[in-house]
């Protein structure tokens, strides 16, 4: 089954190279999605199966 979900990241993220990187990390791990700044941080919108969005999550936390 497939999930979308949508995660919010606040911090030092913007000038970093963090959105490219989120976008290479979803498309290593066969996720469909976005990634765009807000006023707050970074949105990623991600869809895909539950068990690839956890992995992306944990590699994402590291």
């Amino acid at each position: 089954m497939l999930f979308r979900t949508q995660l919010l990241v606040s911090g030092v993220v913007q000038g970093v190279g963090f959105r490219p990187f989120c976008a290479r990390l979803a498309e290593s791990l066969g996720l469909s999605g976005s990634v765009r700044n807000t006023s707050g941080g970074v949105e990623i919108i991600l869809e895909g199966t539950d068990e690839r969005t956890e992995e992306y999550v944990a590699r994402l936390d590291r």
